[in-house]
């Protein structure tokens, strides 16, 4: 069956499925969508969503649970979490708790799950032919789980590990306040996370009891949804799901908490002032609204928050700058779901804008009854709906797991028809609703959060430690010019809406490369461009990347490059806001020695984008006070690494200790403190001599175009030849560890301890590629059950990877709340020592990484990722993949043993550890600085 609509002069075809069993429903999906699709529900009423893909590389599942922390018992908040830990840990016919871990990850896999509000999520990905026995496994799941008794203490110290391993996390620090502030009826007053508090287990109360009793109570079949993706025939999937998932009991399920209101009495309006913990300014307004989850086909609240968050000329945020007030702005749905939500507009202040808070949210509700005035208008609606079906025509293929993950979540809020569709739907237009919702944004309705390190408080939250400080408000509306308000308008239509989507027909004289070809080669730049034939959308991907030697001399001139970028980015917000919108998005960045320029998107206005783009970097004149403003950000930003976790503050240190040229982020913001528009300026103006420039022009274009967006980026980029007195173009390097093993302490303030060690290759080779690589996927998931599930040294535990340019480096780390930090580093090293010269189940860990190397890219952008890594890299045969498989399947269990051998039991290696107080490592030379590592050791040199 196929429907067919015409709108705006594009054909969209939304193709149905019939499905094969009587009881199945129609499944709308893009007519850009190879994928079969069939709904069903099963005996048990479990609601399948099954998905044919022959072309996928990856098979993949998720079942979502429709209950979540929302639904906590009062007396034990953190269950729905805790429960989500639990049932990874055995079940009666896979008894060992890291059983389907090990199957997923020997099987080129990853597995994980969330817990919201009102929802629980199970998810994972495996090579597509392993799909039936992961499956089995998966399903027992919700069939037979063990909660073995031994595990329900450990994983209620993981929890609490997760719990601390967050407490300065934004987000959660603000929930927390407003937890207290709220009706303590609504689910948004619990604690979502668990605690070993919350989570006590003692005799008299033991909480595994209460584990079976809130599984009893939601998981039921009927009370789940599926989606299963794999190669196989949609009957062949239907016979895995049936033969495993109509095990699953139902039965009549507890209700869950629903119809909350979120504030009691006549608390609002009120001010809420938080103290956080990083440098920020906020403010928040929030608006308790009636839940909107039931008109997802008229989008009553995306309507309102598109005007409300536009950024274009005579926006909120506009004007909101022009004043010194803010640097950003965002508005929409805010806390959702089955509960009475809010409406949220956040704004991001300057110094100035927090002084003068009250006419920030003065001029906010002057836009707002503009909106009332003005704003409700059929055709804003319709151009909505425009770009919302234009983007579902031409959706393109995701990862497999979060179509997975993500499909099982709106199955609970879309009829089957609009599982796929339902996000994209503008089907009606209501101004009737859009005015309900409209109401409710007024004075005497709102919450208003304001969060700064300056604010008074009286109170601190229960969980988090939040001081902050609650008021009521009698809201008077402050007073602005009117002459500034006056400069608030409505968007404009949209010129940027793509009026041409044809597919350009492959040209019949040439021949379509397999690869991008080199079109354009001289002194300042070199062009490689392919036109796609395999992705077939109107859509194109432009990556430009300039070596600029100026840039890579000094902490100093990196900043001035940094703040260069953000300034320009900041100087097209206006115009480039409303292409961001319809699908065409730009980013201006700089890197260690130069610029990256990317386009991507329709390809329809992309010349006219691009040329603005190079404009505004080519000029490079920007407005004083914005240059003021940007830089103060850039500070409060680069300062705020401080209040990051202590493992991601490690990993920033770690390039910065082994890359040149390459400054940390606090280093970068010392030296931007001092410089001012006269230093910017200079900068600029000898900024592009001696540059070189790399451009890959990939998608919807034909030759000829891809030579005349070439020149013209040649035309604007490129300066004069190097003069005399031009820097060289400093060469990227990469740290050669001396062998044996060194030690870079962190101080930090917070409770966490960190170790990380970092084992380097031997060499830049393929081959050292191809071997560590098959290391980290041998060592991963055996490293996260001894030191996570068994061990309880904390949440965060992990190997991963760490390149630099063609230098292979493994991690391995451990976040602890509890235990010391020497011995986390005894544990690291005792589990690391323990595996020299070991290559467990080599055989299906080498077939794991072939399939993940061998898997195709899903859409058109990671196509350009592949091609554009591989130009930046200087290996312009783009063979480097072909050449990696080639090398893993060289290898063998011996030589792979060998290679152990020579870097695991004499490594060069790097400890790098965080905490309050340092740590002493036995036999390791300790780094005083960031910079020691780089000045006394012999490097990898790449141009």
């Amino acid at each position: 069956m196929q429907f067919l609509r015409v709108y705006g002069g594009v054909l969209l075809l939304l193709l149905v499925v019939v499905p094969g069993l009587s009881w199945g429903q129609e499944v709308a999906k893009s007519p850009n969508d190879e994928r079969d699709y069939q709904y069903l529900s099963l005996s048990n009423q479990l609601r399948v969503l099954l998905i044919s893909d022959p072309k996928s590389d990856k098979a993949s599942a998720a079942l979502d649970v429709d209950v979540g922390s929302a639904d906590d018992p009062q007396d034990r908040q953190g269950l729905a979490h805790f429960l989500e830990h639990m049932l990874f840990l055995g079940t009666e016919k896979y008894p060992l708790p890291g059983e389907y871990q090990s199957f997923i990850s020997t099987h080129g896999g990853t597995h994980n799950a969330y817990t919201s509000s009102e929802h629980t999520n199970y998810f994972f990905d495996v090579e597509h032919t392993y799909l039936d026995e992961a499956l089995d496994r998966f399903a027992q799941f919700f069939v037979a789980p063990s909660f073995t008794e031994e595990y329900v203490d450990r994983e209620r110290n993981a929890v609490h590990s997760e719990y601390k391993s967050k407490i300065k996390n934004p987000y959660r620090r603000e929930l927390d306040v407003l937890g207290q502030i709220v009706s303590s009826r609504h689910p948004m007053s619990k604690f979502s996370v668990g605690s070993l508090d919350t989570l006590s287990n003692t005799e008299e109360d033991p909480v595994r009891e209460d584990l079976l009793q809130f599984y009893q109570d939601f998981y039921s079949a009927s009370n789940m949804t599926l989606v299963v993706l794999g190669r196989e025939s949609l009957p062949q999937l239907r016979e895995m799901v049936e033969q495993r998932f109509s095990q699953i009991p139902s039965h009549e399920t507890k209700k869950t908490i629903s119809g909350e209101k979120l504030f009691t009495g006549d608390i609002l309006p009120a001010r809420v002032s938080i103290k956080p913990v990083k440098e920020e300014r906020r403010l928040a307004m929030l608006f308790p609204i009636p839940s909107a989850e039931k008109y997802y086909k008229e989008k009553p609240l995306q309507y309102l928050g598109s005007l409300l968050g536009h950024e274009g000329e005579g926006s909120l945020l506009s004007l909101l700058k022009q004043l010194g007030w803010a640097e950003g702005l965002s508005a929409g749905s805010g806390y959702g779901g089955r509960n009475e939500n809010t409406f949220n507009i956040s704004i991001q202040l300057t110094p100035e804008g927090l002084k003068n808070q009250e006419k920030v949210v003065a001029t906010t509700f002057r836009m707002i009854q503009l909106i009332r005035e003005k704003g409700v208008e059929e055709w804003r609606f319709e151009e909505q709906q425009r770009l919302a079906e234009i983007a579902f025509r031409f959706a393109e293929k995701g990862e497999a797991i979060d179509v997975t993950s993500r499909l099982a979540s709106q199955m609970h809020l879309y009829p089957a028809t609009d599982i796929i569709r339902g996000r994209y739907a503008f089907d009606e237009y209501s101004p009737r609703l859009i005015r309900r919702y409209l109401k409710l944004l007024r004075p005497d309705n709102f919450l208003w959060v304001v969060t700064a390190p300056s604010v008074e408080t009286n109170q601190v939250s229960p969980f988090y430690s939040t001081p902050y400080a609650i008021e009521q408000l009698r809201y008077e509306v402050a007073s602005v010019p009117k002459a500034e308000l006056e400069k608030l308008h409505l968007p404009e239509k949209n010129r940027f809406i793509p009026r041409h989507l044809t597919v350009k027909a492959l040209p019949s004289m040439e021949k379509v490369t397999n690869v991008p070809a080199l079109i354009k080669k001289s002194e300042a730049i070199d062009v490689w461009f392919k036109q796609d034939n395999q992705y077939k959308v109107p859509r194109a991907s432009i990556n430009i990347r300039t070596y600029a030697p100026l840039v890579g001399q000094s902490a100093k001139n990196a900043a001035l490059a940094h703040l260069y970028a953000a300034l320009v980015n900041d100087s097209l917000n206006e115009y480039a806001y409303p292409a961001m919108l319809a699908g065409l998005n730009f980013n201006v960045r700089a890197n260690s020695r130069g610029f990256d320029i990317r386009v991507g998107g329709y390809n329809d206005r992309q010349g006219a984008l691009l040329n603005r783009i190079l404009n505004a970097i080519d000029r490079g004149r920007f407005k004083s006070e914005r240059f003021d403003s940007l830089k103060q950000e850039l500070i409060r930003s680069w300062r705020n690494q401080k209040t990051l976790t202590p493992y991601e503050q490690l990993f920033q240190k770690l390039p910065a200790l082994m890359f040149s040229p390459l400054w940390d982020e606090l280093e970068l913001a010392d030296a931007l403190e001092s410089v001012n528009l006269a230093d910017l300026r200079r900068f600029a103006a000898n900024l592009w001599q001696g540059s070189h420039t790399q451009v890959l022009l990939f998608g919807n274009l034909y030759r000829q175009e891809a030579l005349k967006l070439a020149t013209l980026i040649e035309y604007k980029l490129y300066d004069q030849p190097a003069e005399e007195t031009t820097p060289l173009m400093p060469s990227a390097r990469v740290v050669k560890l001396p062998v044996g093993a060194s030690h870079y302490h962190l101080p930090v303030n917070h409770r966490d301890v960190v170790a990380a060690l970092y084992i380097q290759a031997q060499g830049d080779s393929v081959k050292d590629r191809a071997n560590m690589m098959l290391m980290r996927q041998m060592l991963s998931s055996s490293f996260f059950h001894q030191l996570r599930t068994e061990k309880q040294l904390g949440y965060i535990v992990f190997v991963t990877s760490m390149g630099l340019k063609d230098v292979s480096g493994n991690v391995f780390l451990v976040q602890s709340p509890s235990t010391p930090l020497a011995d986390v580093v005894g544990e690291i090293q005792q589990y690391v020592d323990a595996q020299v010269g070991k290559t467990p189940d080599f055989a299906n860990y080498r077939k794991a990484i072939l399939a993940q190397l061998n898997e195709a890219p899903k859409n058109m952008v990671e196509q350009a990722d592949r091609y554009w890594s591989e130009i930046i890299a200087n290996h312009t045969n783009f063979d480097r993949r072909s050449e990696l498989i080639a090398a893993v399947k060289a290898l063998t269990p011996e030589t792979v043993s060998q290679y152990s051998r020579s870097v695991l039991g004499a490594p060069r290696e790097l400890w790098l550890t965080a905490g309050a107080e340092p740590v002493e490592i036995e036999s390791t030379r300790e780094i005083p600085n960031l910079e020691a590592l780089k000045l006394d050791s012999d490097t990898y040199t790449y141009p």
